[in-house]
């Protein structure tokens, strides 16, 4: 009986997750992916490239919203359990505190590996192609970037445009602007271009044209007219692509072996990330623990459970939003980079020994009648909302 019940609570719990998860991460997906829309409105890009990069995003966003997702899946199925008595039928029936919460530690151990993977490889290798699919669309700008009619914004301080294309290949109207050098900037201007090959690089081989050069310094300019004029468009190609450009590139076998992945970064960068990454992992099952703190005890239907909900949802946020300012402070700090596993190990210790001994947290009343005031209060409001809506219907 022990077994089938644990079974339907992980299984319950599990589903309410994965349903959760899949609604968080795709509104933040979406919020994600509308800031990368430039990719086919300015870059010209086709639209699976863009989504190919978007979805990459998603192992960073899962390590993000896997915590949150398992504490609502929690409130959710306990809230069910209890409206519908079932916590009590299942502690009359035998089952104690401990037995009731491992199906939930449990899923908090299922989530906690997804949430390893993610930080651990999936968001390294993830960022790392996004990485060499940019170096791909800045090399590859004469079929992606030059675009008839647009200002095209290869890099910050880059702009390339063209006036047309005919179908010999040949370009109409060139207009190049380059802001890249500290002391001058050039613009360049040509009737015609065509694009050439010699050897490994790309060219744009402008005719009939001129070149604008400024100097930052006082403005002073000079403009130079050209019968032919080559530009190569091959050093926007970035020219080591095989160094991580950011640590959070680097897997943990990466941080571990220091290979050549992780060579220009100090022992104190790379054991700060390795010690965020293994806490990272660690709070899945604390919020858990906390949440099962506030909700896992039977209550009677006639009692208010509000300011329990509450509690259950906002102390392990907390809870979590503390770990990742202390994560954010312990980047430059080694003494507080030595705090980001062992604190949560602390409060996994100290959370379970509260939930095995049975020492359930006391509300204040106050706070009690204030959540229920406040549950009354929103539902009247909604009532009215829907009422006037009906009644106008």
């Amino acid at each position: 009986m022990m077994r089938r019940l644990g079974v339907f609570l992980f299984t319950r719990v599990l589903a309410a997750f994965t349903g959760t998860l899949f609604t968080l991460v795709g509104i933040a997906w979406i919020t994600q992916a509308l800031r990368k829309f430039d990719l086919v409105t300015a870059k010209g890009q086709a639209i699976a490239l863009y989504l190919g990069i978007t979805l990459l995003l998603v192992p960073q966003i899962v390590a993000v919203v896997a915590p949150f997702a398992m504490v609502l899946a929690l409130v959710i199925v306990l809230n069910q359990l209890h409206s519908e008595s079932e916590l009590v039928a299942m502690t009359a029936a035998g089952v104690s505190q401990r037995q009731l919460a491992k199906p939930f530690i449990a899923v908090s151990l299922v989530v906690s590996l997804v949430t390893a993977w993610a930080v651990m490889f999936g968001d390294p290798m993830a960022l790392r192609s996004v990485r060499d699919i940019g170096n791909h669309i800045r090399a590859d700008v004469v079929s992606n970037v030059i675009q008839p009619g647009q200002f095209s914004d290869i890099e910050d301080s880059f702009t390339f445009h063209i006036r047309d294309r005919l179908g010999d290949g040949s370009l109409q109207g060139l207009f190049i602007f380059d802001n890249r050098d500290p002391a001058y900037s050039y613009t360049y201007t040509a009737n015609v271009g065509r694009i050439a090959q010699f050897g490994a690089r790309t060219m744009v081989v402008m005719e009939r044209g001129t070149v604008e050069r400024v100097r930052r310094s006082d403005n002073a300019g000079t403009l130079v007219k050209f019968g032919s004029y080559a530009f190569d468009l091959s050093q926007l190609t970035p020219q080591n692509t095989a160094k991580s450009a950011d640590i959070d590139e680097s897997t943990i076998v990466d941080l571990l072996s220091r290979d050549a992945q992780t060579a220009g970064f100090s022992d104190a960068t790379v054991a700060h990330e390795i010690a965020n990454r293994v806490s990272t992992m660690l709070y899945p099952p604390l919020m858990t623990l906390i949440a099962l703190l506030f909700l896992g005890y039977p209550k009677t239907t006639r009692t208010g459970r509000s300011l329990a909900v509450l509690s259950a949802l906002f102390v392990p946020t907390l809870t979590r939003i503390f770990g990742l300012i202390l994560a954010g402070i312990s980047k430059n700090n080694p003494v507080v980079t030595q705090l980001l596993v062992p604190l949560p190990l602390l409060g996994i210790i100290l959370v379970g020994a509260m939930l095995w001994f049975g020492l359930e947290p006391k509300l204040p009343t106050r706070w009690s009648e204030a959540a229920a005031v406040l549950k009354a209060g929103l539902a009247s409001v909604v009532a009215k909302r829907f009422g006037k809506g009906g009644a106008a219907q």
